[in-house]
């Protein structure tokens, strides 16, 4: 069905985005206990199984100074476990400089008057949308 799909991975929280062409679309959040990466991927295995995805569009935090810190190995980490747990092609795995998605995410909910509680609900999976639109608008 989609053809991609977008990650914004964090300790406690996977953002999920979709798309079948050239427009990213919010789609989910799964929630897990503080860095139980396996828990994650349990729950991503679902959407996994029900759709044939051609790219992963994995949202990858570089620090500001461009060096690769704690959070990026921790990327590292569940993506590593994403390959073995659900056989992915590391090929069809595409990092994409984050920087910034998820300060873009709480911008725009404020600008569209969310409230606190949706703005807590829906940050990650529309950081997530940044970081596929970032890989959408690069195959233009």
């Amino acid at each position: 069905m989609y053809r991609y799909i977008g990650l914004d991975i964090g300790s406690k929280t996977v953002g999920i985005a979709i798309s079948e062409g050239y427009f990213a679309t919010p789609h989910s959040t799964i929630r897990f206990n503080e860095f139980d990466f396996e828990e994650a991927i349990q729950k991503l295995k679902i959407l996994f199984t029900e759709n044939s995805f051609e790219k992963i569009i994995v949202g990858y935090p570089i620090n500001m100074n461009g060096s690769i810190g704690h959070r990026a190995d921790m990327v590292d980490d569940f993506i590593y476990l994403m390959i073995n747990i659900l056989l992915i092609d590391e090929k069809k795995i595409v990092k994409i400089d984050e920087r910034l998605t998820t300060k873009m995410a709480n911008n725009m909910m404020s600008a569209s008057n969310f409230s606190i509680k949706d703005k807590k609900q829906n940050k990650d999976q529309i950081a997530a949308k940044f970081i596929l639109d970032s890989f959408l608008n690069n195959l233009k």
